[in-house]
């Protein structure tokens, strides 16, 4: 049988298999594109889940900071007021509200005693005081600081000691 022009093959089976694998081989580099891509993807899915949450955790921080002034009010209140004042027993109950609220929303006060060392990334130094404990310790709290989960969100004001 003979065949036409036009029904000859145009290409060879070698140039077709070498067609194939040029194919192949661009298939799979898309592929590894694609996975890649997606790959990239979760991460960053896992990623913006991750910053909302930490948004979400720190968003109310400057509420919170205000709050905290409030607190030093009713502190500074109750340092004026006689212990058998009646109108203290309201304003210890008012103030113990605040600070529960304050611990249901991640704030814990930072707790300092003399003699524990003086850290700057908590502590701020206001100033100097004689004291029976070690020079650059911690002699005395002069204003509470706070922490929102874990984070400083104002340190303790304290003074240093200078010895005896």
């Amino acid at each position: 049988m003979i065949m036409s022009e036009e029904q000859k093959p145009k290409k060879t089976v070698e140039e077709l298999e070498t067609a194939l694998a040029a194919c192949e081989k661009m298939r799979d580099e898309y592929l590894d594109g694609w996975k890649r891509a997606k790959a990239d993807f979760v991460n960053y899915q896992k990623d913006e889940a991750a910053r909302a949450e930490t948004l979400a955790k720190f968003a109310n921080e400057v509420i919170l900071s205000d709050l905290l002034h409030v607190l030093d009010s009713f502190d500074l209140g109750l340092a004026t007021v006689d212990e058998k004042d009646p109108a203290r027993k309201g304003m210890e109950l008012i103030r113990g509200q605040l600070e529960e609220a304050l611990r249901r929303h991640g704030v814990e006060r930072v707790q300092v005693k003399p003699g524990d060392a003086f850290d700057p990334a908590r502590h701020e130094a206001v100033g100097e005081a004689v004291s029976g404990v070690p020079p650059g310790a911690i002699a005395e709290e002069m204003g509470a600081g706070y922490l929102l989960h874990g984070k400083l969100v104002r340190p303790v004001r304290v003074k240093l000691s200078k010895g005896q």
